[in-house]
């Protein structure tokens, strides 16, 4: 890192909010996509560096069955996504974990595919969980078609027409993905095995990759069968194209993850928030480019917004509700582009005064414009991505006083006393893996099982529980020696001993709690991919969208603008 680097960071770390402020349940909850989100970092990346991209192997027959191989150049490296494709019974596409067959199959892999490596692949990726990967395998995928629109979007095209704007969901997709498993897991490749020369090394990035090329294998797929159906049929306009995302849904499963990953955590938040700093602290004068562009970015958010009629947002506030209060927001930022005020106040810094002013009338708002506040200075986009590479491990130090300890948990975890875990209902659930539904649930204590496989995730429990003990010894009594009286607080003194000094790393909720929403920490991490189009199906799994607006292959390698697609409207009037 960069002395250079380094002094920004720093400077940002000192100006940035509290994590009084920043890790509140909602908060966190009604985050949104930025600039920074991986998914937009990936797509950037990729046209900055001249990655190539082609499709290497197309054998797909004219109901969509077969396989098809993806090559990316990425530099000195090779990466081929490998699809499988069929067609299954619509009784059959499920997003649960425990399916059993999906319409599509992938595998992000190393160096390029041969034939015999092809066949090792399709007996295994098409299989998922009963199946096992190679160590040059870095993701495995699995998508379904859309009920609603696969079908819909390749008849009209084969017709040669194309979608109907008000025909199509505002949260469109030809096919959504269930899983992106990564890491370790069946035998693929763990992260720290990827090289750091290898442009894929940066956390999450494999992973976007993998989604962003399924995404556009789908458009091809919904293509592909216009064609077979009629010698007239026309290509996806390039506004749709664009337009259709990849679907998305997410479970409880992300709750346990993030939780339990503090330093994970806290470099997620800290991208959200130094680059918020940063932008609240700029000058931009009323005739700047910067402050015109704001306003822009504002009305196209407002349009956006406006379009989200087709899904239910509950609890979150629709996106008419949202464009009529962004109504208002629009009016100020002019207000600042005419007179140099807001809502009649001369103001010095824009940025900040317009965050200010729309927290006042909604949190969800707020959010809004400070993503697209961050939008408009790309000079930190390099800084923030370096902060994903941080330690993700704990480790003991017993030679640690009690009262140094101590010092920690009266710096960092003083939210946790806001919990009054006597209170009826503060410690009724638990979180526990589920072998049927081979991923994390959670059960009310007591009544359900699966107590054998609870998660520690009830970290202000252990807090105040470890607080309580170490009033009762001396402060110069070391941590060895209160282990040994006290063994059961291991994993809490571990876990705050790791993150002393970080900033960001816990969430203040009670996941044990019956009021605890699981909404906030699943559309929190959500947004740090890039997803929009939250659509909460209950309070525990949403469905969402990825990639919807953002740049494709071909915009990519034509040189078109990849970093413009923060709230694109859905298309209107494309022939």
């Amino acid at each position: 890192m960069s002395v250079t680097h380094s002094s920004r960071i720093a400077s940002l770390k000192s100006t940035a909010r509290s994590p009084e402020l920043a890790m509140d349940p909602h908060e966190l909850g009604t985050a949104r996509q930025t600039r920074h989100s991986f998914s937009r970092a990936l797509v950037r990346h990729a046209s900055r560096e001249g990655w190539k991209i082609s499709k290497r192997v197309w054998e797909i027959d004219g109901q969509g069955r077969g396989h098809a191989i993806i090559r990316v150049e990425l530099g000195q490296h090779i990466a081929e996504l490998v699809v499988f494709s069929q067609v299954i019974d619509e009784e059959m596409r499920t997003d649960r974990v425990i399916a059993q067959d999906w319409d599509v199959t992938s595998a992000l892999v190393e160096g390029e595919v041969s034939p015999e490596r092809l066949e090792i692949l399709r007996n295994h990726v098409t299989k998922q969980e009963d199946g096992r990967a190679d160590d040059m395998t870095l993701i495995w995928a699995r998508a379904n078609r859309s009920q609603r629109f696969f079908d819909y979007v390749s008849d009209r095209l084969a017709n040669g027409l194309q979608p109907e704007a008000d025909q199509v969901s505002d949260a469109a997709y030809i096919l959504r993905s269930t899983a992106f498993y990564g890491n370790g897991k069946w035998g693929l490749r763990d992260f720290e095995g990827i090289g750091s020369s290898n442009p894929l090394s940066v956390p999450y990035r494999a992973q976007m990759l993998a989604a962003w090329l399924l995404r556009e294998f789908s458009a091809d797929l919904a293509e592909h069968c216009a064609k077979s159906k009629s010698e007239t049929a026309v290509p996806l306009a390039r506004a749709w194209r664009r337009f259709l995302g990849l679907g998305n849904a997410t479970g409880l499963g992300m709750v346990p993850y993030v939780i339990r990953h503090p330093q994970v955590l806290d470099a997620w938040v800290a991208l959200r928030e130094l680059p918020m700093a940063h932008a609240h602290s700029q000058k931009w004068s009323p005739d700047s480019q910067e402050w015109a562009r704001v306003c822009s970015l504002l009305e196209r958010s407002k349009l956006y917004f406006s379009q989200k009629k087709s899904f239910t947002t509950e609890p979150y506030p629709s996106g008419p509700v949202l464009a009529d209060l962004l109504t208002e927001v629009v009016d100020w930022a002019r207000q600042y582009q005419a007179r140099g005020e807001m809502n009649g106040q001369k103001v010095s810094h824009p940025a900040k005064a317009l965050s200010a002013l729309s927290a006042e009338r909604s949190t969800e708002v707020r959010q809004i414009v400070d993503s697209v506040l961050v939008e408009i200075d790309s000079s930190l986009d390099a800084d923030i991505e370096s902060l994903l590479l941080c330690v993700d491990r704990t480790q003991l130090n017993p030679i640690m006083s009690v009262g140094g300890l101590r010092k920690i948990v009266e710096n960092q975890y003083s939210w946790a006393n806001k919990f009054d875990f006597n209170a009826p209902g503060q410690t009724s659930r638990f979180w526990f893996y589920s072998r049927n539904n081979q991923e994390p649930r959670r059960g009310f204590r007591g009544k359900d099982k699966g107590l054998g496989t609870e998660h520690p995730v009830g970290v202000a429990k252990d807090v105040v529980s470890l607080m309580k003990d170490l009033g009762a010894v001396r402060p110069e009594t070391s941590i060895g020696e209160f282990l040994s009286l006290h063994p059961e607080h291991w994993g809490i003194i571990e876990r705050i001993q790791s993150v002393e000094g970080l900033v960001y790393t816990e969430a203040h909720v009670n996941p044990l709690a019956d009021d605890f929403l699981p909404l906030d920490l699943q559309r929190f991490q959500l947004a740090t991919y890039g997803m929009e189009n939250y659509n909460p199906q209950s309070t525990d799994w949403l469905r969402v969208t990825l990639y919807s607006g953002a740049p494709t292959v071909s915009d990519v390698l034509e040189g078109v603008d990849v970093d413009d697609w923060l709230f694109l409207p859905r298309p209107e009037d494309v022939a």
